[in-house]
């Protein structure tokens, strides 16, 4: 899933991020175990006490079942996530009883400018500063902005001491918060993190090969070809729709700030709000042919469900990885690999 690289970071934010940070030195994340024992960072971030903390972060599967565990698993035991099918289905909750909306389809750059040139006052809304992280973007901007919610005491620490920053900071912060990333990576495999790492290393490669053309003073034209191409390689992206301060907003954390949507009133639906942008944007999904998908975020209603989850989870965190490589290996030194691919 793609990444902001236009963002800039406020001198705030380098200031306060720890000695020898990671993020501090690059955008982009690394899989060099780190020491985590310590309990907290500089700026009030919990830290787990996991001896390593791969510092990058792995797409994972899009599944409300995950995605409610995400939740549960940073201490937030109240709240459910659903799919929307179809897109009236979400009128089966009461409206006040929906946190937010997250929808998922292919990233495109806006093609309005934002009417916003600061961030709102109030509003927690946090910048995607490493690529693969907007599944947990997109959940921290919904249930960061709902004081009804028990997010438990580590994200409400987490909550407090960010609250304050600018959403470039906040996603900063994220990507140092050891607690959501270990969650979140859980549910990859080490062969995932092995890509994500060989992934990282071919865009730094490639943008090295740009910075050298740029100096030498490549054709334009050729250079703009390259960037089209790349543009046409955009993943799959995360979404959120949230109600805040009386007002709706679309949250995406590739934008520099949210984009207003309308108000709404006490008492009133803010999903009427929301309803014709997400109908626009599934017509459009469907039309390109591309894939979709929108999840609600809701109280929780259904503990009955929670070990089923449990059941269909701890399935989605088996790694046969090592596994495999094994038996490849052992009929490799047979002479018998041909025969066990069946090729």
């Amino acid at each position: 899933m793609p990444a902001t690289e236009d963002i800039a970071v406020s001198g705030s934010t380098a200031d306060a991020l720890p000695e020898g940070d990671p993020s501090q030195q690059s955008s982009r994340a690394t899989s060099t175990p780190q020491d985590t024992a310590s309990t907290t960072t500089e700026d009030g971030v919990p830290a787990t006490h996991q001896t390593f903390s791969w510092k990058g972060w792995a797409e994972i599967e899009n599944d409300p079942v995950i995605f409610s565990t995400l939740l549960r698993e940073w201490g937030v035991p109240n709240v459910q996530v659903n799919e929307v099918v179809p897109l009236d289905s979400v009128f089966e909750y009461p409206p006040q009883s929906i946190y937010g909306l997250i929808f998922l389809s292919r990233w495109a750059a806006p093609e309005t400018e934002n009417d916003l040139d600061e961030p709102p006052p109030g509003v927690w809304f946090a910048n995607q500063t490493l690529s693969n992280s907007c599944a947990t973007v997109a959940l921290m901007n919904i249930v960061n902005n709902h004081a009804t919610i028990n997010l438990g005491q580590t994200l409400n620490n987490f909550r407090e001491n960010t609250m304050n920053m600018t959403p470039k900071e906040r996603g900063l912060a994220l990507d140092r918060f050891d607690h959501v990333r270990d969650v979140h990576n859980s549910f990859a495999t080490e062969f995932d993190k092995m890509n994500v790492d060989l992934r990282l290393k071919q865009d730094m490669a490639t943008a090295e090969k740009k910075k050298k053309a740029a100096m030498a003073k490549r054709p334009r034209k050729k250079l703009k070809a390259e960037d089209e191409s790349e543009e046409d390689e955009s993943g799959l992206h995360f979404v959120a729709y949230v109600p805040a301060g009386g007002v709706v907003w679309r949250m995406d954390g590739l934008e520099r700030l949210p984009r207003k949507l309308g108000t709404v009133d006490d008492g009133d639906s803010w999903i009427a709000t929301v309803l014709p942008e997400l109908q626009a944007q599934l017509e459009s999904a469907t039309t390109n042919s591309l894939e979709y998908s929108l999840l609600s975020l809701t109280a929780l209603n259904d503990a009955w469900g929670l070990e089923a989850d449990k059941v269909k989870v701890d399935r989605a965190r088996e790694d046969w990885g090592p596994f495999l490589a094994q038996m490849v290996r052992i009929h490799a030194e047979k002479g018998t690999l041909r025969q066990a691919l069946g090729t």
